[in-house]
């Protein structure tokens, strides 16, 4: 019973903080548009709007309700060498090209079905966005907000029912919050990812630099080489600068395949053996009853669908 009422709590506190996070972003926009309709043709308006209120309104407000269930025994906190961090990291993108690989597919199978061409909101966003507000925002804002909230505030209320469903539920909650199929599959993998370094670690500064680095490659880096190609397949003939990027990511993300790929073969035995069980651990049949009859898991799944509709069928 407690596992739950805990649980609920949990779906209802995020379903909170996302529905706070909607209002908060409607009153704004409303009120930009009156007093400052200026303020809307700047380029960085889209990102900031979508963004400022989930950390400064949503997430506090969720956490006021996580602040109900009781969290776990302080974990002892461990060093992860240079090393293993750097591992970590290339196992992020492989996590992220494999994650690419299925939104795609979702993607085209929409299409094919439906005749309904799913576009990546962030992307475009952050596309039309200058450089250094994509780099407050992905690389500092994002990573310090989100990994305070879905690692440490989320995984400490869970693991007292083990490591691998603390991993698998945070997980899957930082991927469907997003809301959109071009991020829910790489979401929810990085942040399972996540969860288990942090877990590990007991350091969520660790996960915040995992995060930051994986955010300036992939969503900075990546956005100022589109930029540079301005819907060019390569760079212009005579721009060095921009060849030089795209080898650059080229040799990156072999090397990180590559690298990734190793590191997991090498560390895989170790990193299963190293799951504990929590202090309450659930079997497999307590863990759905657990889930599928908690109206606080049903009230997150629906509202997440709601936004997953939204971003279908541009509601």
């Amino acid at each position: 019973p407690r596992a739950r009422l805990y649980t609920g709590i949990i779906g209802f506190a995020i379903t909170a903080g996302l529905f706070a996070t909607f209002v908060a972003q409607v009153v704004i926009h409303g009120v930009v548009s009156i007093l400052y309709p200026a303020l809307m043709e700047n380029d960085w308006y889209a990102l900031a709007f979508s963004t400022v209120p989930i950390y400064l309104v949503g997430m506090p407000i969720a956490c006021l309700f996580l602040l109900t269930v009781p969290k776990s025994a302080p974990q002892k906190k461990q060093k992860l060498k240079p090393l293993m961090w750097l591992g970590f990291l290339f196992v992020c993108f492989i996590l992220s090209y494999l994650s690419n690989i299925l939104s795609e597919l979702v993607k085209t199978w929409f299409y094919n079905l439906l005749g309904i061409e799913i576009e990546d909101t962030l992307a475009e966003m952050a596309y039309v966005t200058p450089l250094g507000v994509n780099l407050l925002f992905a690389g500092i804002l994002a990573p310090i907000f989100e990994e305070l909230f879905y690692r440490k505030a989320i995984i400490d209320r869970l693991r007292r029912y083990g490591d691998l469903p603390a991993i698998l539920i945070s997980g899957l909650i930082f991927g469907l919050v997003h809301g959109n199929f071009s991020q829910v599959f790489y979401s929810a993998a990085i942040g399972m990812l996540l969860g288990f370094v942090y877990l590990r670690t007991g350091n969520v500064l660790y996960t915040i630099g995992l995060h930051a680095a994986f955010n300036l490659i992939s969503g900075v880096y990546v956005t100022e080489i589109l930029r540079r190609l301005g819907g060019s397949d390569m760079p212009a003939e005579g721009d060095v600068v921009g060849q030089i990027m795209v080898l650059a990511y080229d040799v990156f993300m072999i090397v990180a395949l590559v690298a990734g790929i190793i590191f997991l073969i090498a560390n895989f035995g170790r990193f299963k053996r190293s799951l504990q069980k929590g202090e309450h651990s659930l079997t497999f049949d307590q863990w759905m009853n657990t889930l599928i009859l908690n109206p606080g898991v049903w009230v997150f799944l629906i509202w997440t669908a709601i936004l997953f509709a939204s971003s279908i069928f541009a509601v």
